[in-house]
């Protein structure tokens, strides 16, 4: 199974709701400030801050590259797909997401390029906001192991972090008659230095805020937001 699909398929598990509510409430407040309508959310998950967007009053859809997570989405009503960045035409959207760690899924040398689409996309004073984990949150937060079982289901979530890597091993064991079906992958994460995103060519940095989602005495995310220049 693709390991995005494998995650898509324990979400309901894990019990991360309430967290990720408190950080798509933070996102609107940024949006609104911002006066932006025209949204693109790059790694829209489950669609559910789709779903807050649309009833904020913002024009709002997802790409997502888990068909998993788009079917779910799509079921909130929301307009989400498999599309690629390149699909979109230039200057289409006032601001784009990347939400929930979607930046720390991309190795450092592929972010040039993942960046001038970015650019390429937004319309001329259009912003970019971000979430990326700290290194208290890849050290203290996701490293460890989670073992859970949900309605006969036996999930194991086993993370290791070496800087600047996070290994983590998804192993789901799902109830198939008088056996199990086992389905396993594994997820690679990277550890980004906000500095990282002060030197992005064509976006200047507009500021940053850090973030208590899990942690509550060291912030565990930075949330940040980049400006296209004109």
């Amino acid at each position: 199974m693709n390991p995005l699909d494998l995650y898509a398929t324990i979400e309901p598990f894990i019990g991360f709701d309430e967290p990720y509510e408190r950080l798509y409430k933070r996102y609107l407040k940024e949006l609104k400030a911002l006066h932006v309508r025209r949204i693109l959310d790059v790694g829209s998950g489950n669609g559910i801050l789709l779903r807050h967007l649309s009833h904020a009053g913002f024009e709002a859809q997802g790409i997502e590259r888990s068909a998993i997570m788009v079917e779910r989405a799509k079921s909130l009503g929301v307009n989400a797909s498999l599309d690629e960045l390149d699909s979109f035409d230039n200057g289409s959207f006032d601001a784009i997401l990347a939400v929930a760690d979607v930046l720390n899924y991309i190795p450092s040398d592929e972010l040039p390029l993942f960046f001038e689409a970015i650019a390429r996309v937004l319309k001329p004073n259009g912003f970019f906001l971000a979430d990326i984990n700290t290194l208290h949150g890849f050290e203290n937060v996701a490293e460890g192991v989670m073992v859970k079982e949900v309605e006969g289901n036996f999930l194991s979530v086993d993370a290791s972090f070496e800087n600047p890597l996070l290994h983590t091993t998804i192993t789901l064991f799902t109830p198939n008659n008088e056996h199990y079906t086992k389905e396993q992958g594994m997820i690679t994460q990277y550890y980004h230095p906000l500095l990282q995103f002060k030197k992005i060519p064509s976006l200047s940095f507009f500021k940053s805020h850090l973030i208590h989602l899990f942690s509550p005495t060291v912030a565990d995310k930075t949330l940040f937001i980049l400006k296209r220049l004109e």
